[in-house]
């Protein structure tokens, strides 16, 4: 496609009408001076092929004759025809046909993957690419070329969020390091990722119109990281709903064209969240939005915009052009020729396997009460008997009949097919009862609260009055964290599955069994009560959220008021046990390389995770007790020793100054800090940065406040004062009511003072 001839001959209308989209979820297919512009197929994509958007953008008139109702049944109960009427059957083999149409050679149904906070459990950023590799196949299979939400980057700041489920962190570390891994796996297939949704998606209420207020340390150290790492790979940015800071992120200049560009510099296509562009289009054009969707769009005021000099017509043709690339990339994406059937299948079931099989935390195991004992019996308690829920409802809802079902993946195991349902004697008697916890989650909407059901509360209390010899092991198929109260207590196992994907249920008969070991860890903080929640008192109660707790998100939170949380960030258990024998830490090169020792001192081989933090020593400004610097996820056989190093850029100790709109490094002393959660971590050492930002150089730019804290810079600043004439009374006065004013402020001939500036060198050498 000669994309430049066809800038050249396109009339004005037929840009604004390119950038508006073809329909909800496709753009292009077009002929302009009689040059055809292929159709791009979007989708949402981020755990697996969303049926009812495919359906809803790529119906033929299939769904003549049939209600809205009947519709929206046959694709929820498409792998459930018996829960049809004889109509509705009509209408999904008409959607069969069609599919088949679309699929070719694949027959198989589309794959279910584990989410973003299930793939940040793995603490593993192969698993995420691979996860990414087996989307990008899906997407091929459906020839969709660009795959929305793949990652979504939006840190998991508050658990109340619909969409908790669908993020992989709250730390920006580990956000950053796996979110660019999901763009990367996809991009590896030729389909286009999309990180969305820039920037702070991080609630569901009154998202379309939620103004938030950020701290601009807090959206440039913990909100903005993984959107970065993702800009290099990405093909394409989504811009959100939300406003930030009293703009609209699609009006939001600063956002999306001076950082996003001419900052980080992206040069992919930015498109609007469907629906999110709630003003002037022209006006978000011009700050950077290239599509909006869904289309057809009303593309009026783009060429409004342009008439009356709002936008340029060369920023059209930017937009135009990005697009354009894109369609030329990315349309008619086909699933490889010679990729049959079966491997289709088996590729997408051993991504799905191994995201599940590690991502799932183990965080409760009393006595060793698991794995369980071959020949044990087991009894399901609940209506769900075992089955998992998948996935999310919304963008990240997945409808798939390649579900694997807890009992049945159970069964297959050889010396556990002893199995029944809600057999309270049976659990008396010994057996082991496993209850399922499993919640809804969905974007539009939030969690009302942390509790566990009335359902599983009464589960527990019945299995608790009369437990005989069983023992109960509680699993949390949730969105996120539950807080549990007394349960906890009562619980001799306790696994979070969140939503594993369509291998959940068999990760986790392979987990309970022994089979595998479990090795995944916390990627966020379960509280004790939800009235913990760093966030707590700062949700909105209205169209305006202010983000109160600053930098202390998460763990930071937790730890800086010293409240204990149920399960700390970072933590998991193993059937295996893993000690640190040493540390070492180095400076060179503008890295710091960590050298650990640890040995899995257990009779059984696992995975374990090594965690490194910072934290500042004597630190001039405040900063949260620990924070994650680097990672990495290790396999060691029984009795094995390893010796691994674990590096990390020194620039990562930088905290924002918001004054100074930089990045800055403070001298001194780090502790670095290693073990196998934020609050469990056995061995340290301390490094020493020599080099800090002149901006924060003990000297003439520190303020007089700060001096005063310090006699031997006050005793050395008041000789020099006294000696050169200058009035000492202005920086006592300042003291008083300007303690934030620079010395070199007060005193503008302070560059010369010899006898400060000595005691300010061997102040910075202490």
């Amino acid at each position: 496609m000669d994309i430049d001839l066809i800038l050249a001959k396109m009339p004005l209308e037929d840009k604004a009408r390119l950038i508006c989209g073809r329909s909800p979820f496709s753009v292009g297919g077009m002929e302009v001076c009689g040059m055809d512009i292929p159709v791009l197929y979007m989708q949402d994509g981020g755990t697996g092929i969303n049926y009812e958007q495919l359906f809803q953008d790529r119906q033929n008139g299939e769904a003549d004759g049939f209600s809205a109702e009947e519709a929206f049944r046959v694709i929820r109960l498409f792998f459930h025809a018996e829960e049809l009427t004889d109509h509705e059957k009509l209408l999904r083999e008409k959607i069969s046909q069609r599919l088949d149409e679309i699929k070719g050679s694949i027959k198989s149904d589309p794959g279910c993957y584990p989410p973003g906070i299930l793939l940040g459990a793995t603490w593993n950023p192969e698993i995420v690419c691979k996860t990414g590799n087996a989307l990008g196949m899906e997407a091929m299979a459906y020839n969709v070329g660009v795959l929305l939400g793949t990652p979504n980057c939006n840190l998991l700041r508050d658990p109340r969020n619909g969409r908790f489920f669908e993020g992989y962190s709250e730390d920006p570390c580990l956000a950053k390091t796996l979110s660019p891994q999901m763009c990367k796996g996809v991009e590896e297939t030729g389909v286009a990722s999309n990180a969305k949704h820039f920037a702070c998606n991080n609630l569901e209420i009154n998202r379309v119109g939620l103004d938030e207020k950020i701290p601009e340390r807090a959206l440039e150290e913990l909100y903005l990281p993984a959107f970065k790492e993702c800009a290099e790979i990405t093909s394409t940015f989504m811009s959100a709903y939300v406003s930030i800071n009293g703009t609209k992120c699609t009006e939001n200049k600063w956002l999306l064209t001076d950082v996003l560009r001419d900052s980080w510099g992206f040069d992919g296509m930015v498109v609007t969240d469907w629906g999110a562009c709630t003003g002037k289009a022209g006006d978000s054009l011009a700050a950077g939005n290239d599509l909006f969707m869904p289309g057809p769009w009303d593309s009026k005021d783009i060429v409004l915009a342009v008439k009356d000099g709002r936008v340029s017509e060369g920023r059209l043709d930017e937009a135009c052009k990005r697009i354009l690339k894109l369609i030329d990339k990315h349309a008619g994406v086909k699933i490889p020729e010679d990729l049959t059937d079966e491997e289709y299948v088996n590729k997408g079931r051993e991504a799905a396997y191994e995201g599940a099989v590690e991502g799932i935390v183990m965080l409760i195991n009393k006595d060793n009460a698991l794995p369980l004992k071959e020949g044990s019996s087991v009894v399901f308690f609940g209506s769900g008997h075992g089955r998992f829920r998948d996935s999310g409802t919304g963008s990240a809802q997945v409808i798939t009949g390649r579900t694997t079902l807890l009992p049945e993946e159970l069964g297959k195991i050889p010396g556990f097919t002893d199995i029944s349902f809600d057999d309270y004697e049976a659990f008396r008697n010994g057996a082991t009862a496993i209850v399922t916890e499993t919640q809804d989650s969905s974007e539009g909407s939030d969690r009302q609260d942390l509790e566990l059901s009335e359902e599983t509360r009464t589960i527990l209390d019945n299995l608790l009055a009369d437990r005989g010899k069983g023992k109960i092991c509680l699993i949390l198929n949730t969105p996120g964290p539950v807080v549990l109260g007394k349960y906890k207590d009562a619980a001799d196992g306790l696994f979070a599955v969140f939503y594993p994907g369509m291998e959940g249920g068999r990760a986790m008969a392979d987990i309970l069994t022994g089979k595998a070991c479990p090795s995944g860890h916390l990627p966020v903080t379960f509280p004790e009560r939800e009235e913990d929640i760093p966030s707590y008192l700062c949700y909105p109660d209205s169209f305006s959220c202010v983000y109160g707790e600053g930098i202390y998100t998460g763990y930071r939170g937790y730890q800086k008021r010293m409240i204990k949380p149920m399960f700390p960030f970072g933590y998991g258990l193993s059937y295996t046990s893993f000690k640190i024998e040493g540390m070492t830490s180095e400076v060179s090169n503008g890295k710091v390389c960590n050298t650990v020792t640890v040995k899995n001192t257990g009779s059984l081989s696992g995975k374990v995770t090594l965690q490194i933090y910072s934290r500042k020593v004597c630190a001039d400004v405040p900063h949260p007790e620990n924070e994650l610097r680097a990672f990495g996820k290790y396999a060691l056989e029984a009795g094995e020793t390893k010796t691994v190093s674990i590096v990390f850029n020194i620039d990562e100790l930088r905290y924002y100054d918001a004054d100074h709109k930089a990045f800055l490094l403070e001298e001194g002393a780090y502790e670095i800090r290693c073990g196998f959660d934020c609050e469990d971590l056995p061995v340290s050492s301390v490094i020493r940065v020599e080099d800090g930002s002149p901006e924060l150089k003990c000297g003439i730019s520190w303020p007089c406040g700060k001096i005063a804290q310090h006699p031997e810079l006050e005793e050395a600043l008041k000789k020099d004062v006294e000696a050169s004439g200058d009035d000492y009374g202005l920086y006592l006065s300042d003291c008083i009511y300007m303690p934030f004013k620079p010395v070199c402020d007060i005193y503008p001939g302070s560059s010369r003072y010899e006898v400060f500036l000595a005691a300010c060198r061997d102040f910075r050498h202490k």
